[in-house]
Protein backbone atom coordinates (compact mmCIF):
# COMPACT_ATOMS: atom_id res chain seq x y z
CA UNK A 1 0.00 0.00 0.00
CA UNK A 2 1.44 3.38 -0.56
CA UNK A 3 1.62 5.44 2.42
CA UNK A 4 0.56 8.75 3.87
CA UNK A 5 3.44 11.85 3.21
CA UNK A 6 4.53 9.51 0.44
CA UNK A 7 5.90 11.27 -3.03
CA UNK A 8 5.45 9.69 -6.31
CA UNK A 9 6.00 10.88 -9.83
CA UNK A 10 5.05 9.44 -13.29
CA UNK A 11 4.56 5.75 -11.76
CA UNK A 12 1.61 3.10 -12.57
CA UNK A 13 -0.32 1.32 -9.94
CA UNK A 14 -2.27 -1.22 -10.70
CA UNK A 15 -4.61 -3.50 -8.37
CA UNK A 16 -3.25 -1.55 -5.39
CA UNK A 17 -4.75 0.37 -1.99
CA UNK A 18 -3.83 4.05 -2.54
CA UNK A 19 -3.36 5.91 0.85
CA UNK A 20 -4.04 9.83 0.03
CA UNK A 21 -3.34 11.83 3.52
CA UNK A 22 -0.53 13.93 2.75
CA UNK A 23 0.93 11.81 -0.22
CA UNK A 24 1.75 13.74 -3.40
CA UNK A 25 0.96 11.85 -6.91
CA UNK A 26 2.47 13.40 -10.32
CA UNK A 27 1.38 12.26 -13.61
CA UNK A 28 0.89 9.26 -11.81
CA UNK A 29 -1.73 6.43 -13.07
CA UNK A 30 -3.49 4.49 -10.98
CA UNK A 31 -5.68 1.50 -12.62
CA UNK A 32 -8.29 -0.63 -10.50
CA UNK A 33 -6.60 1.21 -7.48
CA UNK A 34 -8.59 1.24 -4.24
CA UNK A 35 -8.10 5.07 -3.31
CA UNK A 36 -8.61 5.91 0.37
CA UNK A 37 -8.65 9.13 2.11
CA UNK A 38 -9.45 9.11 6.19
CA UNK A 39 -9.61 13.52 6.44
CA UNK A 40 -6.06 14.02 7.12
CA UNK A 41 -3.45 16.06 5.27
CA UNK A 42 -4.85 17.31 1.72
CA UNK A 43 -3.07 15.08 -1.08
CA UNK A 44 -1.77 16.45 -4.20
CA UNK A 45 -2.90 14.85 -7.28
CA UNK A 46 -1.43 16.52 -10.49
CA UNK A 47 -1.78 15.53 -13.86
CA UNK A 48 -3.15 12.19 -12.92
CA UNK A 49 -4.87 9.28 -14.65
CA UNK A 50 -7.67 7.16 -12.87
CA UNK A 51 -9.21 4.18 -14.01
CA UNK A 52 -11.48 1.64 -12.76
CA UNK A 53 -10.46 2.86 -9.22
CA UNK A 54 -12.76 2.94 -6.17
CA UNK A 55 -13.13 5.40 -3.75
CA UNK A 56 -12.76 4.55 0.05
CA UNK A 57 -13.42 7.33 2.79
CA UNK A 58 -12.58 6.75 6.31
CA UNK A 59 -12.15 8.39 9.52
CA UNK A 60 -13.30 12.15 9.43
CA UNK A 61 -13.87 11.55 5.58
CA UNK A 62 -16.07 9.52 6.45
CA UNK A 63 -17.23 11.48 9.58
CA UNK A 64 -17.76 14.45 7.22
CA UNK A 65 -20.02 12.55 4.40
CA UNK A 66 -22.21 10.79 7.57
CA UNK A 67 -23.04 14.90 8.89
CA UNK A 68 -24.00 15.55 4.85
CA UNK A 69 -25.84 12.48 4.70
CA UNK A 70 -27.62 13.35 8.15
CA UNK A 71 -28.54 16.59 7.02
CA UNK A 72 -30.12 15.65 3.99
CA UNK A 73 -32.11 13.00 5.76
CA UNK A 74 -32.77 15.64 8.23
CA UNK A 75 -34.49 17.66 5.99
CA UNK A 76 -31.71 20.51 5.61
CA UNK A 77 -31.19 19.19 1.62
CA UNK A 78 -31.23 22.64 0.29
CA UNK A 79 -28.22 23.33 2.73
CA UNK A 80 -25.90 20.39 1.20
CA UNK A 81 -27.18 21.52 -2.05
CA UNK A 82 -25.38 24.94 -1.62
CA UNK A 83 -22.38 23.24 0.32
CA UNK A 84 -21.94 20.93 -2.93
CA UNK A 85 -22.45 23.86 -4.86
CA UNK A 86 -19.88 26.23 -2.85
CA UNK A 87 -17.23 23.17 -3.45
CA UNK A 88 -18.36 23.15 -7.18
CA UNK A 89 -17.50 26.89 -7.91
CA UNK A 90 -14.38 26.74 -5.51
CA UNK A 91 -16.15 28.80 -2.51
CA UNK A 92 -15.67 26.46 0.40
CA UNK A 93 -12.67 27.36 2.86
CA UNK A 94 -9.41 28.56 0.42
CA UNK A 95 -7.22 26.21 2.92
CA UNK A 96 -7.62 23.35 5.14
CA UNK A 97 -8.18 23.80 8.51
CA UNK A 98 -5.20 23.24 10.92
CA UNK A 99 -7.25 21.02 13.39
CA UNK A 100 -11.22 20.40 14.23
CA UNK A 101 -13.41 23.34 15.20
CA UNK A 102 -13.53 23.27 18.64
CA UNK A 103 -16.85 24.92 20.54
CA UNK A 104 -18.20 23.13 22.95
CA UNK A 105 -22.48 22.75 23.00
CA UNK A 106 -22.18 25.05 19.62
CA UNK A 107 -25.26 23.59 17.63
CA UNK A 108 -23.50 25.67 14.24
CA UNK A 109 -21.25 24.36 11.44
CA UNK A 110 -19.49 26.80 9.72
CA UNK A 111 -19.19 25.76 6.30
CA UNK A 112 -16.56 29.09 5.24
CA UNK A 113 -19.16 30.38 3.33
CA UNK A 114 -21.80 30.63 6.33
CA UNK A 115 -22.61 29.31 9.66
CA UNK A 116 -25.73 27.01 9.61
CA UNK A 117 -27.92 25.52 12.68
CA UNK A 118 -27.37 22.34 13.44
CA UNK A 119 -30.56 20.13 14.22
CA UNK A 120 -29.97 16.82 16.71
CA UNK A 121 -31.37 13.47 14.18
CA UNK A 122 -32.29 10.83 15.64
CA UNK A 123 -32.60 7.79 13.46
CA UNK A 124 -35.51 5.24 14.07
CA UNK A 125 -34.60 1.86 14.26
CA UNK A 126 -35.68 -0.20 11.38
CA UNK A 127 -38.06 -3.04 12.17
CA UNK A 128 -36.58 -5.94 10.91
CA UNK A 129 -38.39 -8.69 8.78
CA UNK A 130 -38.16 -11.20 12.30
CA UNK A 131 -39.19 -8.27 14.63
CA UNK A 132 -42.16 -8.31 12.27
CA UNK A 133 -43.42 -11.87 12.80
CA UNK A 134 -42.23 -12.73 16.27
CA UNK A 135 -46.02 -12.45 17.52
CA UNK A 136 -46.60 -15.38 14.67
CA UNK A 137 -45.88 -18.82 15.42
Amino acid sequence: MAADGESHTGISFSGEDIRLDGAVYRACVFRDCRMLYQGGPLPVLEGCQFIDCGWNFDGAAANTLMMLGALNQGGLAPLVEATLAAIRNGGVLAQPAEGPARTPGARVIDLGFGRFPVPRLRRQPRASVTDKHEGEA
